[in-house]
């Protein structure tokens, strides 16, 4: 564990930090996250506050409500969407470091304090991530706490996506990450991508490794009201478009050796992932050998699944033609270019 050893620093002309709090339409949950921030041990930074919602003045009125020269409204207020506004903390010129808060999350307050500490002793490494603690919220609004962590617990580590963890997955956790903000607009997303996959789209440009925080400095709300997609078929979709750019970025002679490390970990078993995998070895051709190296337990399977959701198929025969400048971006990233 890194020591936290770390002299608070005094707010000057220029902080240290930008964070950037996205939100919609929650004003109950941004009271949470900006107290989070305000209880920060670590003090030299510069809050702004995204609103997705240019309508929607509450914002402004909780903003007014802690009377702190550090807290601002972001403009311009134009609405942006999820995705676009999770790209501004990439845009921020002014500081050191930024980070990124969804308005549902909160900080522990020695969050700023291990996280600048962490990139200032490892001046190579561009982004940090921290684990975090899940809560998830009652029907009378309280929140309980699961016990649970979003990585299992362990030492601090550099971690580098591979394939494995391309093909469906993303460690990156939008409201745990410090950014070095240094040439960070190569990390821009599309904006239009939908907000559950835009840490696994960003996981594929920036710099590797990622330097991981194993401790739980960050709160990671699970709300009754959610705006990420409700429809199973907008993550089947972007399933397809992540797994199988991998092997559209991968040699032919490479593809049926990636397969069978992609499923030799699942013991020839069926799980959602593999159910991913193999809808989008019907749908991509370049991922086709992932039906090749299936087992049989897993075909089967499969194929009842097929016939249950033979609606879903069919949408997904359309994906790369539906979702073409997402496909053809991730085809480009940073990753998928050094697979080539």
């Amino acid at each position: 564990m890194l020591s936290l050893n770390v002299q608070t620093e005094v707010l000057s002309s220029s902080p240290v930090v930008a964070v950037y709090i996205v939100t919609y339409r929650r004003p109950h949950l941004l009271r949470r996250a900006i107290e989070s921030v305000l209880n920060q041990k670590f003090t030299s930074w510069d809050l702004r506050v995204v609103n997705d919602d240019p309508d929607d003045c509450s914002v402004l009125e909780v903003i007014r409500e802690f009377d702190d020269a550090r807290i601002r409204l972001h403009e311009p207020l134009i609405k942006r969407g999820a995705a676009g506004s999770f790209n501004e903390a990439y845009k921020a010129q002014d500081c050191e470091f930024s980070s990124l808060l969804e308005d549902d999350n909160w900080w522990e307050p020695h969050f700023l304090e291990v996280m600048v500490k962490a990139l200032r002793v490892n001046h190579h490494i561009a982004l940090a991530c921290s684990n975090e603690r899940i809560w998830t919220e009652a029907v009378d609004g309280t929140w309980c706490d699961t016990g649970k962590l979003v990585w299992p617990s362990g030492p601090d580590a550099l971690f580098a996506t591979d394939y494995s963890s391309a093909c469906g997955s993303a460690k990156l956790c939008n409201s745990s990450m410090l950014i070095r903000r240094r040439n960070c607009e190569p990390w821009l997303t599309p904006d239009d991508i939908p907000v559950d996959v835009t840490e696994h789209f960003r996981e594929r440009v920036v710099p590797q490794p990622i330097l991981l925080i194993n401790e739980a400095l960050v709160n990671y709300a699970e709300t009754l009201h959610t705006h990420r997609a409700r429809s199973g078929s907008v993550w089947a979709d972007y399933q397809a478009l992540l797994i199988g750019s991998i092997f559209a970025s991968s040699a032919v002679t490479d593809r049926r050796s990636l397969a069978e490390r992609l499923l030799e970990r699942f013991d020839g078993k069926m799980e959602p992932r593999v159910t991913s995998m193999l809808f989008t070895a019907l749908v991509i051709p370049e991922a086709r050998d992932l039906l090749r190296v299936a087992s049989a337990a897993q075909l089967l399977s499969f194929v009842v699944t097929l016939i249950r959701r033979f609606g879903l198929f069919v949408r997904l025969r359309s994906v790369r033609q539906r979702c073409a400048g997402h496909w053809e971006w991730l085809l480009a990233s940073r990753f998928n270019q050094a697979m080539r």
